[in-house]
Protein backbone atom coordinates (compact mmCIF):
# COMPACT_ATOMS: atom_id res chain seq x y z
CA UNK A 1 0.00 0.00 0.00
CA UNK A 2 1.25 3.65 -1.26
CA UNK A 3 2.03 5.68 1.70
CA UNK A 4 -0.49 8.64 1.99
CA UNK A 5 0.50 11.45 0.09
CA UNK A 6 -0.16 15.16 1.00
CA UNK A 7 1.60 18.67 0.00
CA UNK A 8 0.80 21.41 3.08
CA UNK A 9 2.07 25.30 2.14
CA UNK A 10 2.97 27.15 5.65
CA UNK A 11 2.83 30.82 5.09
CA UNK A 12 2.65 31.70 8.72
CA UNK A 13 6.50 33.07 8.20
CA UNK A 14 6.11 34.70 4.65
CA UNK A 15 7.61 36.02 2.66
CA UNK A 16 9.32 32.21 3.46
CA UNK A 17 6.94 29.35 2.25
CA UNK A 18 7.54 26.30 3.94
CA UNK A 19 5.95 23.51 1.38
CA UNK A 20 6.02 19.63 2.79
CA UNK A 21 5.96 16.87 0.33
CA UNK A 22 4.66 13.41 1.68
CA UNK A 23 4.24 10.08 -0.58
CA UNK A 24 3.81 10.40 -4.01
CA UNK A 25 0.94 12.94 -4.40
CA UNK A 26 -2.29 12.64 -6.64
CA UNK A 27 -2.44 14.87 -10.02
CA UNK A 28 -5.31 16.88 -8.22
CA UNK A 29 -3.28 17.55 -5.19
CA UNK A 30 -0.06 18.59 -7.47
CA UNK A 31 -2.51 20.93 -9.11
CA UNK A 32 -4.01 22.59 -6.53
CA UNK A 33 -0.12 23.41 -4.67
CA UNK A 34 1.06 24.52 -8.88
CA UNK A 35 -2.19 27.03 -8.50
CA UNK A 36 -1.24 27.76 -4.70
CA UNK A 37 2.36 28.56 -5.61
CA UNK A 38 1.09 30.88 -8.76
CA UNK A 39 -1.05 32.83 -6.26
CA UNK A 40 1.48 33.61 -3.80
CA UNK A 41 3.67 34.89 -6.98
CA UNK A 42 1.05 37.23 -7.95
CA UNK A 43 1.12 38.93 -4.21
CA UNK A 44 4.28 40.53 -5.91
CA UNK A 45 6.23 40.18 -3.37
CA UNK A 46 10.08 38.95 -2.77
CA UNK A 47 10.00 35.38 -0.97
CA UNK A 48 12.14 32.27 -0.17
CA UNK A 49 11.04 29.12 -0.03
CA UNK A 50 11.29 25.36 1.85
CA UNK A 51 10.77 22.55 0.22
CA UNK A 52 11.02 19.42 3.12
CA UNK A 53 10.90 16.73 1.31
CA UNK A 54 12.07 14.05 3.69
CA UNK A 55 8.80 11.86 3.55
CA UNK A 56 8.55 12.57 -0.02
CA UNK A 57 8.53 9.30 -2.50
CA UNK A 58 8.22 10.63 -6.05
CA UNK A 59 6.56 12.84 -8.54
CA UNK A 60 5.17 10.87 -11.85
CA UNK A 61 6.73 11.54 -14.91
CA UNK A 62 3.36 13.47 -15.89
CA UNK A 63 3.91 15.74 -12.50
CA UNK A 64 7.90 15.69 -13.26
CA UNK A 65 7.38 17.18 -17.08
CA UNK A 66 4.78 19.34 -15.35
CA UNK A 67 6.98 21.03 -12.73
CA UNK A 68 9.28 21.63 -15.62
CA UNK A 69 6.61 23.44 -17.90
CA UNK A 70 5.46 25.63 -14.77
CA UNK A 71 8.92 26.87 -13.74
CA UNK A 72 9.73 27.71 -17.74
CA UNK A 73 5.96 29.69 -17.59
CA UNK A 74 6.43 31.55 -14.55
CA UNK A 75 10.68 32.15 -15.39
CA UNK A 76 10.50 36.14 -15.32
CA UNK A 77 8.22 36.23 -12.42
CA UNK A 78 10.30 33.67 -10.30
CA UNK A 79 13.79 35.68 -11.50
CA UNK A 80 12.21 39.08 -10.24
CA UNK A 81 10.57 37.65 -6.92
CA UNK A 82 12.14 34.49 -5.44
CA UNK A 83 15.16 34.97 -3.45
CA UNK A 84 15.64 31.61 -3.67
CA UNK A 85 15.01 27.46 -2.29
CA UNK A 86 16.04 25.64 0.22
CA UNK A 87 15.49 22.13 -0.27
CA UNK A 88 15.69 19.48 2.03
CA UNK A 89 16.34 15.71 0.34
CA UNK A 90 17.62 12.86 2.00
CA UNK A 91 16.94 10.38 -0.70
CA UNK A 92 19.24 10.03 -3.36
CA UNK A 93 16.54 9.43 -6.01
CA UNK A 94 14.69 12.73 -4.75
CA UNK A 95 18.01 14.75 -5.53
CA UNK A 96 18.43 12.75 -9.22
CA UNK A 97 15.05 13.52 -10.34
CA UNK A 98 15.07 17.61 -8.97
CA UNK A 99 18.44 17.40 -10.66
CA UNK A 100 16.83 16.94 -13.47
CA UNK A 101 13.87 19.37 -12.96
CA UNK A 102 16.59 21.90 -12.47
CA UNK A 103 18.63 20.87 -15.57
CA UNK A 104 15.33 20.99 -17.90
CA UNK A 105 13.81 23.82 -16.65
CA UNK A 106 16.69 25.94 -16.67
CA UNK A 107 16.43 27.11 -12.92
CA UNK A 108 15.72 30.56 -12.53
CA UNK A 109 16.51 30.96 -8.93
CA UNK A 110 19.37 30.37 -6.62
CA UNK A 111 18.74 26.80 -4.27
CA UNK A 112 20.72 25.45 -1.97
CA UNK A 113 20.64 21.67 -0.96
CA UNK A 114 19.49 21.44 2.44
CA UNK A 115 20.51 18.36 4.77
CA UNK A 116 17.99 19.74 7.26
CA UNK A 117 15.05 22.69 8.55
CA UNK A 118 17.39 24.24 10.44
CA UNK A 119 19.67 24.36 7.91
CA UNK A 120 17.10 25.64 5.43
CA UNK A 121 15.72 27.92 7.75
CA UNK A 122 19.23 29.56 8.14
CA UNK A 123 19.74 29.82 4.21
CA UNK A 124 16.73 31.31 3.74
CA UNK A 125 17.37 33.36 6.35
CA UNK A 126 20.12 34.47 4.58
CA UNK A 127 18.89 35.28 1.45
CA UNK A 128 16.27 37.07 3.55
CA UNK A 129 19.03 39.62 4.57
CA UNK A 130 20.70 40.12 1.54
CA UNK A 131 17.58 41.44 0.43
CA UNK A 132 17.07 43.87 3.11
CA UNK A 133 14.23 42.10 4.96
CA UNK A 134 16.42 41.93 7.84
CA UNK A 135 13.50 41.84 10.23
CA UNK A 136 11.80 39.01 8.58
CA UNK A 137 14.88 37.14 8.35
CA UNK A 138 15.17 37.40 12.08
CA UNK A 139 11.91 36.17 12.57
CA UNK A 140 12.51 33.19 11.04
CA UNK A 141 16.50 32.63 12.98
CA UNK A 142 14.04 33.15 15.70
CA UNK A 143 10.88 30.73 14.97
CA UNK A 144 13.85 27.82 13.78
CA UNK A 145 15.55 28.61 17.49
CA UNK A 146 18.63 30.11 15.84
CA UNK A 147 21.15 32.26 17.73
CA UNK A 148 19.90 36.15 17.00
CA UNK A 149 22.35 37.87 14.86
CA UNK A 150 23.67 41.44 15.91
CA UNK A 151 23.43 44.22 13.46
CA UNK A 152 21.72 44.08 9.85
CA UNK A 153 20.80 40.49 9.62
Amino acid sequence: MAPPSNITIDDSLWPLLVLRFSGTPTNQQFEEYMARRGNYLARNQKHTLIYDTVSFSVLTGEQRQRQINWLKEHKEPLQKLSLGSALIITSPVVRLLLSGILHFSQAATPYHAARSLPDAANWCAGRLASAGLFVEAQRVRTHFGMTPREGTG
